[in-house]
């Protein structure tokens, strides 16, 4: 499994839960400041900046050998400048990676907001700018032969935020809006990781917590497998 974006809190938390369950893991980092944390988890560092289109890309298919997938967090802080947001440029060089190294699986993790249900992102919302380059990297990702699944996960809420339920909404319709703990996200990314039927393959997943509201008619839950412990 290589993981992208892993040094974000969601990220950390996916990773050390993959090492822990005894998957090979292999995380690409811009510099090596985390690099003994990591690897005191078990996983394989590779240095690569998702900005350096090539180098980005020397690096996954220099691990492509020991992956069978690819799970991409990046995304940028709305709160710093925009030239630091791989939202766009960083996530298009993930998704040319995996298919320049051939890896067919791609799990996307991206952002209610994005793609279809875009009408309703409020106009004022200051993660709107991110929102609209992430919509642009699904539809790259679209684009190509992929086995891509993306994930959508509501807010993360304030820094205090702890609603975890362990049974999340998940739905496809894209009208749902709300917030999500970590926690209940991590547990979204693996369970669809751990999918081996292929029913998640080309599907946007939206996954909530607190149902704030819902613009499209009463969600349908898509039932995803549990974890086995």
């Amino acid at each position: 499994m290589l993981v992208l974006g892993s040094t974000g809190p969601t990220g950390e938390m996916v990773t050390r839960r993959l090492c822990e369950s005894g998957r090979r893991v292999a995380v690409v980092h811009r510099s090596d400041s985390r690099r003994k944390d990591f690897e005191s988890w078990g996983a394989r560092v590779v240095q690569g900046d998702a900005f350096d289109r090539d180098g980005y890309i020397d690096a996954i298919q220099s691990i492509a050998s020991e992956c069978s997938a690819v799970l991409n967090l990046l995304g940028g802080n709305p709160f710093q400048p925009p030239e630091t947001w791989p939202d766009y440029t960083g996530n298009i060089n993930a998704i040319d990676g995996a298919v320049a190294a051939g890896i067919a699986r791609f799990v996307f993790v991206t952002s209610v907001g994005t793609g279809a249900s875009w009408e309703y992102v409020p106009g004022d919302a200051y993660i709107r700018p991110i929102i609209e380059l992430k919509s642009k990297a699904e539809d790259h990702l679209k684009a190509t032969d992929l086995a891509w699944t993306i994930i959508k996960p509501g807010g993360l809420g304030p820094p205090d935020y702890r609603i975890t339920t362990g049974n999340p909404l998940i739905t496809e319709n894209h009208g749902v809006r709300g917030l999500i703990d970590r926690t209940d996200l991590a547990n979204v990314i693996l369970r669809v990781l751990a999918d081996s039927s292929g029913a998640t393959v080309h599907k946007e997943l939206y996954a909530v917590v607190d149902r704030i509201e819902h613009h499209n008619g009463e969600p349908e839950v898509f039932e995803l497998a549990e974890l086995i412990a």
